[in-house]
């Protein structure tokens, strides 16, 4: 009920429409009831016009006067001086009404839509800026296939659940209000025998609650999984194709499709199972009441007219109850999706945001015994402490897995450390807010990952670049002379991740992206490593220039792209154990000066 409450407190935001969808829904149920009560005039007009006038209403029967003021007032207006007069006005009356009707129906079920879409909006915008708010160590527990399931699939769910309960709130329990009313003016004990058998759906619906939601649960954790397989072979499929391994990717995304068909074929058996018994139950209190309606009708304690009206509205009434009888499994499959939802969108960031601004680096940043660990276990980083001092360039060097890049992670505050501190001219980082500290930064990492768009909207992505200031970050990287080759220039589409661009084109635009942010400190994470020859001696003729005079971190593989570092820091197993310049590092002859030598480097 928590959960439901919750979902049906985002109304709040669409309070117009929900006033609208109140009266839109209410007016159909009316009318409703209406279309169905005006048969008994109708039969009278038809069949026994002078009726209405023999009749006497008991002064004390409150419910039999408005009903026979109802009919009368009916009569009257139907009633002509001719039968096909009579006939006429009865066409009319009818086709007004069911006009009426309708028309509230269609304009409630838009308003409705309307008011289902709008929470469904608000919900799947909410979700997707929790889930960009997260810090690294939720996406590194989660798979990005659950993300994109919760995105698409439960929200979806939640959709399917939350528009017909628009309906169940608002317009049937008025339906069945109304018909009720209208059942036992005519007769309490008929209406008594009528729902006789709802006990028994009450219980159905009791039993079947638990079995939906644990069926619900295993179609959503099945559909999870379906979506992570179908983004990992799309993702891959250069790897899939190269390797022949399309049999293979089509095996696994079977198997998958197969077990999320399991699930929901056994769902589907419970959620069918309900209405079927309660179609059955319905039919036996209906035939109950013709056996003792009937018995009624010929005994002359109740008029033919009136039992064929209760039998009318017994019949409408039964579809409202069967709406809200089969409600439970579509709202049971959408507050499991919901509980997955909120999940998400009540997780607290690890990285907490500070409350001050950060502008600027005045004299260094001072990395001070720092330790970090992923998993609270298994050190990655043990007791670093080293400086980047405004002006220089600071590599860091090692072995994979040394820690590395995990410092790079850490100094942008992707992480924050187990223990020890990073501090910005002497205050600690975590004081700033995280937005205005990595406005510092611009990072170039080993995988220039590119967005499906425009090479100005990729370079400019993260900043509010100009233009002028697009093609100025693109002239320091060197790549506004192959940009100006393409058809399109800056407006060309590059494809999924840059694919139309060579592996050297899209590590330039990288640096381009990073430069247009106008950063303070450069971040080169291993920005050359998977590059060919010639396409790293144009990066790293560009580097050299944006290099200059400017702060930088730089992570090297290659150690002919930090010689003329200010200070290299040798990592191994998570600490430093060599720091210094090219040339002192070599003479010491320890791990830098190996490294060197694998990689035929001279002093």
């Amino acid at each position: 009920m928590n959960l439901l409450f919750r979902v049906l407190g985002y109304l709040k935001q669409f309070k117009l429409l929900l006033v609208l969808s109140i009266f839109l829904n209410t007016l159909f149920s009316i009318l409703s009831t209406v279309t169905i009560i005006v048969i008994q005039p109708v039969l009278q007009a038809l069949f026994e016009p002078n009726t209405m006038q023999k009749m006497q209403v008991p002064a004390e029967d409150v419910s039999f006067q408005l009903k026979e003021w109802f009919f009368r007032t009916v009569l009257n207006v139907v009633t002509g001086s001719t039968y096909s007069e009579t006939l006429f006005r009865l066409g009319l009356l009818i086709i007004g009404l069911f006009t009426l009707k309708n028309l509230a129906k269609y304009l409630g079920n838009n308003v409705n839509t309307r008011l289902g879409e709008g929470v469904i909006k608000s919900i799947r915008d909410q979700l997707f800026t929790r889930i960009m708010a997260q810090s690294m160590d939720f996406f590194n527990k989660s798979k990005v296939g659950d993300s994109i399931s919760l995105m698409l699939n439960s929200v979806g769910l939640m959709n399917g659940a939350i528009t017909p309960l628009f309906f169940t709130l608002f317009r049937q329990p008025i339906e069945i209000a109304l018909f009720l009313g209208v059942l036992l003016t005519y007769s309490p004990y008929l209406t008594f025998i009528a729902f006789s058998t709802s006990i028994g759906s009450l219980i159905l619906v009791k039993l079947t609650t638990a079995p939906i939601k644990k069926y619900a649960l295993r179609m959503q954790d099945a559909m999870a999984q379906l979506t992570q397989v179908l983004q990992e072979f799309l993702i891959g499929i250069r790897i899939v194709k190269s390797t022949s391994s399309e049999d293979k990717a089509s095996l696994s995304f079977h198997t998958e499709t197969r077990t999320y068909v399991r699930a929901a074929i056994k769902n589907q058996k419970i959620v069918d199972l309900v209405p079927a018994i309660n179609e059955m139950l319905a039919i036996i209190s209906l035939c109950a009441v013709l056996f003792i309606g009937g018995n009624e009708v010929y005994s002359g304690n109740m008029k033919a007219h009136e039992l064929m009206t209760f039998l009318f509205a017994l019949f409408s009434i039964m579809s409202p109850i069967a709406q809200i009888t089969s409600t439970p499994a579509a709202i049971q499959k959408g507050l499991v999706a919901a509980q997955s939802i909120f999940s998400i969108i009540d997780k607290s960031p690890s990285v907490k945001d500070g409350d001050q601004i950060c502008t600027s680096i005045n004299t260094a940043l001072s990395i001070q015994d720092l330790s970090f660990s992923y998993d609270g276990q298994h050190p990655v980083l043990q007791n670093v402490s080293f400086d980047i001092a405004k002006g220089k360039k600071i590599a860091l060097v090692g072995s994979s897995g040394s820690g590395k890049s995990t410092m790079s992670d850490l100094v942008i505050r992707l992480y924050d450390p187990t223990s020890g501190s990073i501090l910005l001219d002497s205050q600690p980082i975590h004081d700033f807010t995280l937005e205005s500290y990595r406005s510092l930064f611009g990072i170039v990492s080993q995988e220039a990952f590119l967005f499906h768009d425009t090479i100005a909207a990729n370079i400019a992505f993260g900043s509010d670049a100009t233009r002028e200031q697009i093609i100025e970050a693109a002239k320091i990287a060197h790549a506004h002379t192959f940009i100006n080759a393409l058809p399109e220039g800056y407006d060309t589409i590059i494809g999924d991740r840059g694919v139309l661009l060579s592996g050297g084109q899209r590590q330039r635009l990288a640096i381009a992206r990073a430069l247009a942010r106008r950063p303070e400190i450069l971040i080169f994470d291993e920005a050359t490593s998977a590059l060919d020859a010639e396409s790293e001696r144009l990066v790293q003729e560009a580097i050299a220039d944006v290099l200059k005079n400017r702060t930088a971190l730089i992570i090297a593989h290659r150690l002919s792209t930090i010689l003329d570092a200010d200070c290299i820091h040798v990592f191994d197993h998570g600490r430093i154990i060599e720091s210094g310049t090219h040339q002192e590092l070599v003479a010491l002859g320890g791990m830098y000066a190996s490294m060197c030598a694998l990689q035929s480097l001279e002093a």
